[in-house]
């Protein structure tokens, strides 16, 4: 309504001005436009009404007056583009307008006169063919009279109230051109913007980038409307792209051609690199240096760099520019640049084009460390052919390269040589494999290592004494019964073979009979008669045709009644005129080659030092030696014997607090008591480092080792491991937690070479744990055996190995709360690695604290278990429990035969295979804690 009101009015104005009505009821066009009649939203109207074509004269006054324009095809593609205002440009090339179609529907829809891309004023198309200008689309707004020459006038006036047309008569200056971003290098395809600049009004923008000069008679490139337009080079990857443009005012000036040239470059710099050597050291003689070679694939800047995570860091090595495909070599990296261990070297190479930065890393080893050589078996004596392995381990990181070894029979080889430079061997020979000994004469073996930064360790050398005659079978116990005797031995290394021999006439000899193919280190003879002394020795042989000689003579009784199953047992005081206090933590074994008890006590008679007291097995003649060998009070806690029959020697391990604050100590005696020595043998152990000692020998290795709580070690259990004089100990941490190691207790297993240990783990609040180890004391397990028993189920723990079923077997005083525990003696039972655990109460009946200081013997003849306590529910008497081996159908019985209160203290026991008897020694307090034997 408001678009009719107006055009009305202009009408009306129209009358006024002419003074004139209009003829044969004519109404001017501008007026049908003004009433909607000249202008359609139909796009099929639209183009039926647009009569635009190149080279078209159109008056854009609605048909009134002169011809006011031509419409120019500038690109010549058949599609006006602008129109040329009559009188406007003299040359007639280029339009003074520009034809905009705004909602691309292929008609015009506007004119853009001053060339910022924008429509000034819309084009109505009237049915009659006539063409107007309006101030708004679709014939709305203002009718705009173009005024040739002038401008254009929107108010009806007769004034041009926009000059523009004036301005562009009169204007001389060429437009500018210009473009963004600005020529250069850029990592990826880039979009342009021309900007075409004037000072009166831009028009066309003619631009090319196929390398042609663009140009607008005849139009050569791209034409563009004002002020601007985008453009996108580089799409055909990495190359160099040249654009080329200018543009013309509406004034027709046409500005200078410019040329931009771009390059797209987004390579990033492929580095290859390598060292001549990966490993260098600082020591004399090995590689100090390594030679850096690389190469990029990039020209551009480097740096070489030392550390860091990537290119932005590390210390700087060198830097410069280097070619593309150019071998550079000028980096040489010494060791004492380097920190000991890994070290980072990156080669950052950086492309100018971009700044892309390409790398690579290689990692170079600073090791000023020898390698070291163990070798397997150790050298010494050996009763069977061996070969020697030689093992690298290389603690500085470069790794082992190679060992050169010689060798030699009879006298040692020269020794062999290599250069740690590049490892050319100078003498002897490289090692690929075992070396073989010789039998029946010394091989002496010398040996070196190389690692891989070019140390070298020191000569090293071992011999082996190879011997294949067999050694002798060592430890042969007995225990008779009934018809039968079980015989146990310690494994001869190489034997194939084992043969007993046997007879009721001393001395047993190769006439005697004898039982052959035994493959076991134990075994039982069967048929024999009951009630009878048998004498027995073993012989071992190899499969090489070695036989040993017959071991020790040992003998035995087939006694009617197995051991602690007397009607009445006997008690002797063998204290043997020492005072109160003498029998403190007796331990007890049999001398077999004289047949005498050896008890080795804590004397508190003689100001704690170890004492032995040395009887017949039936307690008589019994008579003391000090063997403290020179060492103060207070050096005998808590003994544990043995005897090396290697050597014919009694071995005593004892807590020492003399002088040495809980040490290990070892007292070494002729089995008599005499020629008594002292070792320390804590190896370098501090205070506190030898509690609750236990003990074995290893046979095969000729070793002795001790496991105690280590208190200076967080209570651990340490194992100390020594020639059996007591010289070369070592110590190895077995347990890996604090006070995992109370009260330990071993035993060994040479058959698979291995040792087990149970303790009083207070880490688990006094549950039981079992520690396996090989016989050095190097892969250890440990498992938790207490079966579901509760806290302080595992005290005072007591070991033994039941080689027959194959089962480890613990006692400890259980006192966990109520049910099983509260003091009573508890059976844990296991397979071989401590696995499948379970729990007995076998207190048979007795109360609380009926298990107290457990002592367990396996007797394997029987079938039973014989356990040793103090029995507190019994006035701490001595108490037997005698079980079947897996802990069922317990008897007690009470020891004490007729001894009083405390009679049983800290008991120690052992099966005498002579009487068939069991002997128990105690700390008797009813006769003033002096040495008691209870026999049964």
């Amino acid at each position: 309504m408001k678009s009719f009101l107006f055009v009305l009015s202009l009408f009306v104005f129209w009358i006024h001005c002419s003074g004139k009505m209009p003829q044969n009821n004519a109404v001017p066009m501008f007026l049908l436009l003004g009433l909607g009649g000249a202008s359609t939203s139909s796009s099929e109207t639209a183009e039926a009404l647009n009569p635009l074509v190149p080279g078209q004269a159109v008056n854009l006054n609605g048909g009134h007056g002169n011809v006011t324009g031509t419409v120019i095809d500038t690109d010549g593609d058949g599609i006006p583009d602008g129109i040329l205002i009559a009188g406007s440009n003299p040359s007639g090339d280029s339009p003074n307008m520009i034809l905009i179609d705004s909602n691309g529907d292929g008609v015009w829809d506007g004119v853009d006169v001053d060339g910022d891309g924008q429509i000034d004023y819309y084009i109505s198309y009237a049915e009659d063919g006539s063409i107007r200008l309006t101030t708004a689309p679709n014939g709305g707004g203002s009718p705009v009279v173009v005024i040739p020459g002038q401008g254009f006038d929107t108010n009806g006036d007769g004034i041009a109230d926009n000059p523009i047309l004036s301005l562009l008569s009169g204007d001389t200056t060429p437009p500018i051109a210009s473009i963004s971003p600005a020529a250069g290098v850029y990592p990826n395809a880039q979009n342009l913007t021309i900007q075409c600049s004037d000072n009166v009004a831009s028009g066309h923008i003619l631009y090319t980038i196929n390398g042609t000069v663009p140009g607008f008679v005849p139009i050569v490139g791209n034409l563009r409307n004002p002020p601007s337009t985008s453009l996108s080079i580089g799409g055909g990857g990495n190359g160099t792209y040249t654009v080329r443009y200018l543009c013309r005012d509406l004034a027709g000036n046409v500005g200078s051609i410019q040329t931009e040239v771009y390059e797209i470059d987004d390579h990033v710099p492929g580095v290859t690199a390598s060292l001549s050597s990966s490993y260098v050291s600082n020591s004399s003689g090995a590689i100090q240096t390594s030679q850096l070679t690389w190469s990029s694939d990039k020209t551009g800047t480097y740096q070489i760099k030392r550390g860091g995570t990537d290119c932005s860091d590390g210390n700087l090595i060198s830097s410069g520019n280097i070619t593309a495909s150019v071998s550079n070599t000028s980096t040489t990296i010494a060791a004492n640049t380097l920190t000991l261990g890994n070290n980072t070297i990156r080669i950052c190479v950086t492309n100018p084009n971009n700044g892309y930065i390409g790398s690579h890393s290689l990692v170079l080893v600073r090791d000023d460390t020898a390698p070291n050589v163990t070798v397997s078996p150790a050298g010494g004596t050996y009763a069977i052919l061996v070969s020697a392995s030689l093992t690298c381990s290389d603690a500085g990181g470069a790794g082992c390269d190679r060992i050169v070894y010689s060798s030699q029979t009879g006298t040692p080889p020269s020794d062999p040589n290599l250069s740690g430079v590049n490892g050319n061997i100078l003498s002897g020979s490289l090692y690929t494999g075992s070396i073989p000994t010789t039998d029946g004469a010394t091989s002496f073996i010398k040996y070196i290592a190389r690692d891989r930064a070019g140390n070298l360790s020191s000569v090293s050398s071992v011999s082996y004494v190879v011997d294949t005659v067999v050694p002798v079978p060592l430890e042969l116990s007995l225990q008779g019964g009934g018809t039968e005797v079980l015989a146990q031995w310690a494994p001869v290394p190489g034997a194939t073979e084992y043969r007993i021999y046997y007879g009721t006439i001393s001395p047993v000899t190769l006439s005697h009979a004898n039982v052959s193919g035994i493959t076991t280190n134990y075994h039982k003879l069967t048929g024999l008669s009951p009630n009878t002394t048998y004498y027995v020795k073993v012989e071992a042989r190899n499969d090489v045709g070695g036989v040993s000689p017959l071991s020790a003579e040992q003998p035995v009784l087939t006694a009617s009644n197995p051991p602690g199953t007397a009607s009445l047992g006997l008690h002797v005081d063998i204290s043997s005129g020492q005072g109160a206090e003498s029998g403190t933590a007796p331990y007890i074994l049999i001398n077999p080659s004289t047949r005498k008890l050896l008890a080795v006590v804590n004397n508190g008679a003689n100001g704690r030092r170890p004492g032995l007291f040395i009887c017949d097995l039936d307690g008589s003649n019994c008579f003391y030696r000090d063997i403290s060998a020179g060492q103060g009070e207070n050096s005998g806690y808590v003994p544990f014997a043995l005897i090396d029959s290697l050597s014919g020697k009694l071995l005593v391990v004892t807590a020492n607090s003399s002088v040495s604050s809980m040490k290990p100590s070892l007292f070494r005696c002729d089995l008599d008591g005499t020629n008594c020595s002292h070792h320390d043998i804590s190896a370098g152990q501090g205070s506190g480092s030898g509690y609750r000692p236990s003990a074995v020998i290893d046979t095969l290795n000729r070793k002795l080792l001790v496991a105690a709580a280590n208190m200076g070690n967080s209570g651990k259990i340490g194992l100390y491991r020594c020639n059996l004089d007591g010289s070369n100990c070592t110590h190895t941490e077995i347990s890996n937690g604090n006070n995992t190691g109370l009260n330990p207790n071993m035993k060994i297993d040479m058959v698979n070479k291995q040792i087990f240990i149970v303790s009083a783990n207070l880490a688990a609040a006094f549950r039981p744990s079992l520690f396996r180890c090989n016989l050095d004391g190097s892969n250890c397990s440990h498992s938790d055996i207490s079966a579901g028993q509760g806290d302080s189920s595992g005290n005072s723990p007591f070991l033994e190995l039941d080689l027959l079923s194959h089962k480890v077997l613990v006692v400890t005083t259980n006192l966990a709360s109520g049910g099983n525990g509260n003091g009573k003696p508890g059976l844990f039972r296991c397979d071989w690695n401590g696995t499948n655990c379970t729990y007995t109460d076998i207190s048979s009946g007795q109360g609380a604290n009926s298990g107290v200081d457990p002592r367990l013997i396996v007797d394997s003849l029987s079938g039973k278990l014989l356990v040793i306590t103090t029995n507190q529910a019994n006035q701490s008497k001595p108490a037997l429990f005698r079980c079947n081996l897996d802990g069922t159908n317990c008897t007690y019985s009470d020891l004490s035969s007729g001894q009083g209160n405390s009679s049983g203290n800290e008991p120690g026991a052992v099966i005498d295979p002579i009487s068939g008897k069991l002997l128990v020694v105690t700390k008797n307090g009813t006769n003033q804690s002096k040495p008691s034997l209870f026999i049964w």
